[in-house]
């Protein structure tokens, strides 16, 4: 195996941890908006927690040698818009829908931010891959997608294909810039806590701040633990690592595998018994991960 073979194998490799890790994240930050803390409680616990990880490194190195303007785009998204939209379209929409509507939107979206600013097209076979994982994505979602949608729940919908184009943006910039892994996860968390912490204290509603009902501590510690160290730094990690070795349209196929995760997990976290639609998505989601990470995207000469 020569290096470059072994570069996109452990590229590989790391691409495909995401998806288990992101599926559990959806049923997580799912059961802390329904229970005892907000949106913006969570965001707050994301950003929060994150930057006082990084602070040490931020004081003595400050971005790492990333430019402030990079370091927004970034932050942008994955940080705290990316958190905010997530959390709030959870809020209002159940696991399925944030699986299939978030992580199905981000092909789509980074497919055409990759044609734009890296000059790559998907491949025929590419593009058939991705409308298979998006149809297993919407049998997933199959019988939730059929039910008389309210006007809540058509909101929480566009928040979470916003917050997909979000984070397409961020695995777009990833793939041009190719930043080292320690200046993404100071810049995401830095930027974040200094915009939004100080809205969210002035401004926004808050059970966290609410003292005469105050949420359980095994709730925030999961939501701080889960959002502010795994989703913030180890998911950022594996991101910029495998997004250098094997790109960010390959990346944001392997994503779309989570949608099938999420509803394996919520099974067993949210007591969510899938419907034969949703185990049949299941299996054609993974069909078409596997077909996708078979074609690379072509470069535009």
């Amino acid at each position: 195996m020569n290096n470059t073979q072994s570069e996109y194998l452990v590229g590989l490799i790391f691409g495909l941890s995401v998806p288990f890790i992101w599926g559990a994240w959806i049923v997580i930050s799912r059961f802390g908006v329904i229970t005892s803390l907000n949106a913006y409680d969570i965001t707050a616990l994301r950003v929060g927690v994150a930057s006082l990880i990084v602070l040490p490194i931020v004081l003595t190195r400050g971005l790492s040698g990333l430019s402030v303007k990079r370091s927004i785009i970034f932050s942008i998204g994955v940080g705290a818009p990316f958190a905010l939209t997530s959390f709030l379209g959870m809020s209002l929409a159940p696991v399925a829908h944030a699986g299939v509507l978030t992580n199905g939107s981000i092909p789509i979206f980074t497919a055409i931010l990759a044609l734009i600013f890296l000059k790559q097209r998907f491949s025929k076979k590419r593009f058939f891959a991705v409308l298979i994982i998006i149809f297993g994505g919407l049998c997933i979602g199959g019988d939730s997608m059929l039910s008389s949608a309210s006007y809540t729940l058509f909101l929480g919908d566009l928040l979470l294909i916003s917050s997909g184009a979000l984070f397409a943006l961020y695995l777009t910039a990833l793939d041009k810039w190719k930043p080292e892994v320690i200046q993404t996860i100071v810049a995401v968390p830095v930027i974040s806590a200094v915009v939004y912490l100080p809205i969210w204290i002035l401004f926004l509603p808050s059970k966290l701040m609410d003292f005469s009902d105050f949420p359980p501590w095994s709730d925030i510690a999961l939501q701080a633990g889960f959002q502010g160290v795994i989703a913030s730094f180890i998911v950022v990690m594996l991101l910029t690592r495998a997004t250098r070795s094997i790109g960010a349209t390959t990346v944001a196929i392997l994503l779309s595998g989570a949608p099938a995760l999420a509803v394996l997990l919520g099974v067993l976290m949210l007591d969510e018994n899938p419907s034969t639609l949703s185990w049949a998505g299941v299996s054609i989601a993974t069909v078409g991960m596997i077909l996708a990470v078979k074609n690379e995207p072509k470069k535009i000469l």
